[in-house]
């Protein structure tokens, strides 16, 4: 392959992507529209055929006096303390059983992002590095907001990134829509489907 690649799995957490999840009424609409949960499962189990490892960016559990003495709390973080989404210890804040990290593929759980942006404040960049990744593949929750943080960020790092349109979700099917169909491919040079992915990166490691 012309450069190392790396899936970045953002927030594949049960308060988001399952039925039960304290979030997930506010997907439900988008995810359901793309089949978010299964597209993710498969990105993952093709990554794992190919030997891909897949670093996972997770958001701070929620703690009692988590915000204590903050002036700066954006809406998300207003959102995350009235439902004490991802609550540490509760099955919340636990990755979905059909997604979890496999520490014999490489896979990496990186230090937890308190925005948007799984590279902002934690070790993610640090991380990839140390592996020599330069090309990352990025999909999870939420289109708009930690997903596409996310990629920005890794392009200003310098990364080559590829987005991920169907293993995904927005707050509404019409968000989501404008994420992949209009924002997205300003920004990156690849958006594709879990398919196309997978068919362009077996196609490569055939080639080696």
């Amino acid at each position: 392959m012309s450069s190392v690649p790396a899936i970045l799995l953002i927030d594949p957490l049960n308060d988001f992507v399952h039925k039960d999840g304290k979030l997930y009424p506010a997907v439900k609409e988008s995810s359901e529209a793309s089949d978010s949960l299964a597209n993710m499962k498969r990105l993952v189990d093709e990554a794992r055929k190919l030997k891909i490892p897949i670093f996972y960016g997770l958001h701070q559990p929620y703690r009692e006096g988590n915000y204590n003495g903050w002036k700066h709390m954006t809406k998300s973080h207003h959102r995350l303390k009235l439902l004490e989404a991802f609550k540490e210890g509760s099955w919340g804040g636990e990755i979905h059983s059909d997604l979890l990290p496999d520490s014999k593929n490489g896979d990496v759980v990186v230090s937890r992002h308190w925005n948007s942006s799984s590279f902002a404040n934690t070790d993610l960049d640090y991380q990839l590095k140390q592996r020599g990744i330069t090309h990352v593949i990025c999909a999870g929750m939420v289109a708009n907001t930690c997903l596409e943080a996310t990629a920005r960020y890794a392009l200003e790092l310098g990364y080559e990134v590829t987005l991920i349109k169907d293993a995904t979700a927005g707050f509404s099917t019409v968000l989501k829509d404008a994420a992949t169909e209009i924002v997205w491919p300003t920004l990156v040079g690849s958006v594709l489907t879990v398919d196309q992915w997978a068919a362009e990166a077996k196609t490569k490691v055939a080639s080696l």
